[in-house]
């Protein structure tokens, strides 16, 4: 038998080739079943799980960061997504746009607006439309942008999504995204509410009131309403996903006397998954002209 010949770079020029089709007749295919879904973002929710169980089957040397980048440019590509985003336009607006290309896609029209407040009033009245904020902050002396969130329920802006999707080490979120969209469940999330109290109630006082009812529960920011204001507003972030009308709020607020003034959630969003080169072992793929001819 004579022996076999070497691989050439040509062969495998021909392989990608034959690849390079196979994936774009797929994505041909996917487009439509995509654009049936009238929900904007294929529901922010939905994407994020499909990213998740991606991530579960990743293997190989592409890493963790490359496949969601991918595939979120998939996603934005597909029909019916949307075509402009309002950024905050700060003193790091080049870090949002880079967040916003991230989460929507390279191809994404970008309107900077001057305050964080803006973009919430922005994505206000339009599901459709969507903005990228930066982190909650705290201030004693006005209202911090974070206490316009809407309730959910009501009609207005609330955070959907922590940027960036796929965590690289850092502890912190570095923007979000807020839209006029209801929080929905994706199988791993964090709620976020927005708690009114006296000042009779200290912060450690409230996180206990809050694992006495079963919330596991992380302080974001605080601030107050203006500031002559004798009640706090708090930021809180919330382990899991729960509804507006979660029975642990309903103890939370008993237990506390007439101590808060109000408990409300507005938004939440997909925990981010972990980065790096992905836990599979690396294989190396061999591709036969069969494996590549098959069906469309």
């Amino acid at each position: 038998m004579a022996p076999k010949r070497p691989q050439t770079p040509a062969d495998l020029a021909l392989k990608l080739d034959a690849l390079d089709d196979k994936i774009h007749d797929l994505l041909i295919r996917r487009a439509p079943l995509a654009g049936a879904d009238v929900a904007p973002l294929g529901g922010v929710a939905q994407q994020a799980a499909t990213l998740r169980r991606l991530a579960a089957r990743h293997k190989g040397e592409l890493t963790l960061g490359g496949l969601v980048h991918i595939w979120r440019e998939v996603m934005s590509a597909m029909p019916g997504q949307p075509r402009l985003v309002h950024v905050y336009a700060g003193d790091r607006i080049a870090h949002y746009r880079d967040l916003a290309r991230g989460y929507f896609g390279s191809a994404v029209a970008m309107e900077g607006e001057p305050s964080p407040s803006a973009v919430l009033h922005a994505c206000a009245t339009n599901d459709a439309v969507f903005g990228v904020v930066p982190p909650p902050d705290s201030d004693e002396n006005a209202a911090p942008w974070w206490t316009q969130l809407t309730p959910a329920g009501q009609h207005g802006a609330r955070i959907l999504a922590r940027l960036p999707l796929v965590d690289e080490g850092g502890t912190q979120a570095l923007g979000y995204v807020v839209g006029a969209r209801e929080h929905e469940p994706s199988g791993d999330d964090a709620t976020l509410i927005i708690l009114g109290a006296h000042d009779s109630l200290s912060r450690a006082r409230l996180q206990t009131l809050m694992k006495q009812a079963g919330l596991e529960t992380q302080l974001l920011a605080a601030g107050r309403e203006s500031g002559n204001s004798q009640a706090r507003q708090y930021l809180w972030e919330v382990q899991g996903f729960a509804a507006p009308d979660d029975p642990r709020f309903a103890v939370v607020l008993e237990n506390a006397a007439g101590g808060i003034i109000r408990l409300v959630c507005v938004g939440g969003y997909a925990k981010p998954m972990g980065a790096g080169v992905a836990s599979g072992a690396a294989e190396a793929v061999t591709v036969e002209s069969e494996d590549v001819a098959g069906q469309s």
